[in-house]
């Protein structure tokens, strides 16, 4: 069901019968939140629409640090994929995703993608990583093949590994961060690449902003209109 295009109040029903499964599952699995319900005394049957999450104090990216074996909600052998990443505390936090946590994945991404015009049939390059435990990366990987799209999977960096591979297989999309578009067209422009007559009509940025809080352009986006 595309819940995104439904009634607002039908979109509220949805998310609160999956946040009282949440929940439920978070008491049943979770010694964190089990230890974090016990100490707030929260009655998880009284938390039954998306206003009684105030009720709920924030977890915050020191608890993942500080607490990470306690988050795990399912036995070791359920885990496909392990995500590590490093934090303010320089302890890594380490994300354990099952099979459902990667189709759960796949589902947003390719809904992002959706939103972004990417079709059935486009040709997505990724300048981006899959590997070094980037779950962003693979992420995109998962949207896109469940999209329908088709990949390139070229990493990121190496502007002339880019445009030799823009040349040759003629992809209509590519996702980097927004300041490598700026290396392409000057790679371009030193060796005599035509980039505006090239196949891209669509470039998804990633990890920059590109606009102010007032939404105009701001430096790094002036530069690369």
């Amino acid at each position: 069901m595309d819940i995104e295009f439904q009634k607002p109040d039908e979109i509220k029903a949805f998310q609160e019968a999956l946040l009282k499964d949440a929940l439920r599952y978070l008491q049943g699995h979770s010694r964190y939140y089990q230890r974090l319900f016990d100490r707030y005394h929260i009655d998880i049957g009284k938390i039954n629409h998306i206003e009684d999450l105030q009720k709920i104090p924030f977890t915050e990216k020191k608890d993942l640090q500080l607490f990470n074996e306690e988050f795990l909600c399912c036995p070791k052998e359920k885990i496909v994929d392990y995500v590590t990443t490093s934090g303010t505390l320089g302890d890594p936090v380490t994300f354990g995703c099952t099979e459902k946590d990667l189709q759960r994945l796949a589902y947003n991404e390719k809904k992002s993608f959706a939103c972004a015009g990417v079709q059935p049939g486009d040709i997505v390059q990724l300048m981006t990583t899959l590997d070094k435990r980037f779950m962003a990366g693979l992420a995109y990987f998962l949207g896109i093949r469940e999209l329908g799209a088709s990949i390139i999977r070229v990493g990121n960096g190496i502007p002339e590994l880019q445009w030799d591979t823009i040349q040759r297989l003629k992809p209509d999309t590519i996702m980097c961060v927004p300041s490598f578009i700026l290396r392409l067209i000057q790679y371009a422009e030193e060796h005599g690449i035509d980039y505006k007559s090239s196949s891209i009509r669509r470039i998804i940025g990633i990890g920059e902003g590109l606009r102010n809080q007032q939404f105009e352009l701001n430096l790094l986006g002036r530069r690369i209109k």
